[in-house]
């Protein structure tokens, strides 16, 4: 506000209902103090609700009617509401440039605060003002010169600072060609497609604004999405990116699990509890035992068998078969 001309700052002054008389600096530590929702002396809030009822509360048919209690009683819940509006506002970075795209990303911030209905249209129109200058604050100033709603306001904006080519350009950057990228949030990704269509006023149907997003997803993204039915509306579209979370999710929990039961197991082998064969079993239990096929007996094996005597041939049976368990 320091860089506003005093008859800006008389007129800002004018158009909230407080008192102008003083030096330019003292108006200026005066309105600085309102907008950070220091509270009005008594007199200057009766003014102010005064001025209210007078400007926006008035109806003009075949002549000026008194506002009804309702009316006054709404304002003064806006008025209430202010600090909670100035603290919003905070959170908001003043414009740093003129670039389109950064007066798209403020006015869709500012439409978020407007849609909780805190205060009026003229009211948050005026608080806006410090995050702006230059030519979009002169532009301001004759919507609320005008009493222009906010959507009249964000209507002659478009108009106004994104010619055709300008608002072409972006509709390609933003919504068209705007690619998911990896690992980036895909609530957040739909958020700001969604906010920059309804802005830049995207002329699609809702099922062709879906496809758009759909195919500008991540492959990565675009995998997990294989077998899903094809969402045709945004409600079936965030139905979708719940399961594809919820795939994710999965998917992360198995790389953390894998590696812990691999270890469990021994490695890269089948698991302890599976054996392939009897032996196996036997090993693992700890009842390893050996017998010997030609005496029958445990505890060795038939090459050292001490029961073993020495037979012609091959020690084989007649047959050829091998007599396991026989002695000489």
């Amino acid at each position: 506000m320091y860089h506003l001309t005093a008859e800006q700052l008389r007129q800002n002054f004018v158009e909230r209902g407080i008192s102008s008389d003083g030096p330019v600096r003292s108006l200026c530590r005066k309105l600085a103090g309102d907008i950070k929702g220091d509270k009005l002396e008594p007199m200057e809030q009766r003014d102010a609700m005064q001025a209210i009822a007078q400007t926006d509360l008035l109806q003009t048919s075949t002549g000026s009617m008194s506002p009804t209690t309702s009316e006054v009683s709404q304002h003064g819940s806006y008025i209430s509401h202010a600090p909670v509006l100035v603290e919003l506002l905070r959170q908001v970075a003043p414009l740093s440039s003129k670039d389109p795209e950064e007066i798209l990303r403020l006015f869709v911030l500012l439409g978020e605060v407007y849609d909780l209905g805190l205060v009026d249209d003229r009211q948050f129109v005026t608080r806006i003002l410090p995050l702006v200058s230059g030519s979009l604050m002169k532009f301001l100033g004759n919507c609320l010169r005008g009493r222009c709603s906010w959507v009249d306001c964000k209507t002659q904006l478009l108009e106004e600072f994104f010619p055709y080519f300008v608002r072409e350009r972006l509709i390609r950057d933003l919504i068209i060609f705007r690619f998911h990228a990896a690992g980036q949030s895909m609530r957040v990704y739909i958020e700001q497609v969604i906010q920059a269509a309804n802005f830049l006023q995207y002329e699609a149907t809702e099922q062709q604004l879906v496809d758009r997003i759909l195919i500008n997803f991540h492959p990565d993204v675009l995998a997990k999405a294989a077998f899903l039915d094809k969402p045709r509306c945004l409600k079936d579209l965030y139905r979708v990116v719940g399961l594809i979370e919820e795939k994710i999710s999965v998917s992360k929990e198995r790389q953390r699990v894998e590696p812990e039961a691999r270890q469990q197991s021994g490695g890269a082998g089948e698991p302890r509890d599976v054996p392939r064969t009897a032996r196996g079993r036997q090993a693992r239990s700890g009842a390893v035992t050996t017998k010997c096929w030609s005496c029958g007996q445990p505890g060795h094996y038939q090459k050292s068998c001490p029961h073993r005597t020495s037979r012609p041939g091959n020690g084989q049976g007649p047959g050829g078969h091998a007599t396991p368990g026989s002695s000489a």
